[in-house]
Order: structure tokens, then C-alpha cells, then sequence
């Protein structure tokens, strides 16, 4: 299955796992929001499909149809884009952020794929070249993922700037996270200062130093990611900023 290429796209790993799919629903706000399409792609790996009838192509073609299903039953006005590639996944994961407006991820799903040091969702969280959201999947999914709050957790202006617009987008507060130093806490009010300005209708929350509510969003960026002992071990949905935009 494949589709003309339209770039940047919002682009989504799919795998046909349920995580798969509830981030590209997450996705489809971020695509009308930036008026691109939505791209679903499905990665074989040569490594995973020997023996497999087709090279899985007809597994592949099922995932993105089922995903492409689910995303027309919200009824949201959303272009998709849909194509089958042949490799390992986070080598063409990669490849797409190179274009790509953002990529999205399950929490879990590709984990069948491994890397030295962590799953795909991590490789790509700390190394991609444009945003990478890794969505959590509650227990209990709603059939449109909802965002109750964003949390920044690093003080500098292009993590803030993409929190900022994250909570516009998604109708929810910002919450941030200092380290509880009177320098830290006065550097990040000032940065906050500027972008209240920009987003006026963004209310700010104090939050914690602790991450774990599945229904907020984490943005951060990719420098935090490769301390983190795998892309979902914050317990929340989260995105990644390329250190190369800090």
C-alpha cells in the first residue's frame, strides 16, 4: 500500500499493535493544526519476515488499513497518506525525520525491533531530526486520545516554545518543573514571562519534580531522552525536541 508523498507530514510508525494506532489518533490534531497530511507508515524488516508469505506485505497493508479505519471514525478532516517500506525500522524511522513536521510513536509496539541501548522509540526520541512524540496508551483508551495537562520539564525557550503550542493546541494548562534553586526558578519566570505573552490564553500550573500521570504530555528534549531508561519509562505520553533546534 502506498501513497504520493507529500512533504513535511506528520509521520506515524505504524505496527498493528493498539499502541500504534492510539498515536495516530493522538496525531491527527497536529496534522490539522499545521494543515499537513497525516503520514502512516508500516516498516517490514527483512530481519522479522523470513519464511513469512509475501514478506508481510499483506500484514503490513492490514495494519495501516485498520489504523486509516479507526482515524476515520473520529471524523476529523485530516489528509492521510499511507506507504509500506522495506528495512529496519528506526533506520527508516530516521530517514522520515528528515522531512517530517514530527513522528509519532506507541509507548510500546516496535519493541520487536531492538537497537543496542533501547527500543525504537528511544533511538528515535534521542536522535531524530525533527520532534518525536512517544504516546502512552492508558489501560483504559478512550477511542481519541485526550491530554489533561503538558509539563515541560527542561528550562530553555524552544522546549517551552513547542509546550506552549502543545497546550494551545490540546485546550489543557502548562505545568512546569525547576529544580527548586532560587537562579533556576527566576531564569525559567523570565522565559515564561516572554511566551505568556505570545499564548495568553495558556494557563500555567506549578507542578512537581515527579512525571508519571498517563494523561499528561512530557516535552523535553532529546538530551533528557538518552537518560531515560527506555522511551516510555516516564509513565506518559512524551515529546522530544532535537538538541540541534536548542
Amino acid at each position: 500500500m502506498s501513497s504520493i508523498r507529500s512533504a513535511p507530514a506528520v509521520v506515524v510508525g505504524i505496527d498493528g499493535s493498539r499502541a500504534a494506532t492510539h498515536a495516530a489518533l493522538w496525531a491527527v490534531d497536529e496534522a490539522i493544526s499545521r494543515d499537513i497530511p497525516l503520514r502512516l507508515v508500516y516498516v517490514i524488516d527483512p530481519l522479522q519476515t523470513s519464511g513469512v508469505p509475501d514478506g508481510g506485505h499483506t500484514v503490513a497493508r492490514a495494519a495501516l488499513s485498520d489504523a486509516q479505519r479507526a482515524i476515520d471514525a473520529i471524523g476529523k478532516p485530516v489528509k492521510i497518506e499511507t506507504e509500506v517500506l522495506w528495512g529496519r525500522p528506526l533506520t527508516k524511522l530516521m530517514q522520515e525525520s528528515r522531512s517530517a513536521a514530527m513522528i509519532c510513536v506507541g509507548s510500546v509496539g516496535l519493541n520487536h525491533a531492538r537497537r543496542i541501548g533501547g527500543t525504537v522509540a528511544t533511538g528515535l526520541a534521542g536522535a531524530a531530526l525533527c520532534p518525536v512524540a512517544v504516546i502512552h496508551r492508558p489501560v483504559r483508551a478512550a477511542a481519541s486520545p485526550e491530554v489533561g495537562a503538558v509539563v515541560a520539564g527542561v528550562d530553555n525557550g524552544v522546549v517551552l516554545r513547542h509546550a506552549f503550542e502543545e497546550a494551545r493546541l490540546r485546550g489543557v494548562p502548562l505545568r512546569t518543573i525547576g529544580d527548586g534553586s532560587g537562579l533556576a526558578e527566576a531564569q525559567l519566570n523570565r522565559r515564561l514571562a516572554r511566551w505568556t505573552r505570545l499564548y495568553p490564553d495558556v494557563p500555567i500550573e506549578p507542578c512537581g519534580a515527579a512525571v508519571a500521570d498517563s494523561g499528561q504530555l512530557f516535552v523535553t528534549d532529546s538530551r533528557t531522552v538518552r537518560d531515560l531508561r527506555g522511551a516510555h519509562g516516564v509513565g506518559c505520553s512524551m515529546l522530544a525536541v532535537p538538541c540541534g533546534n536548542l
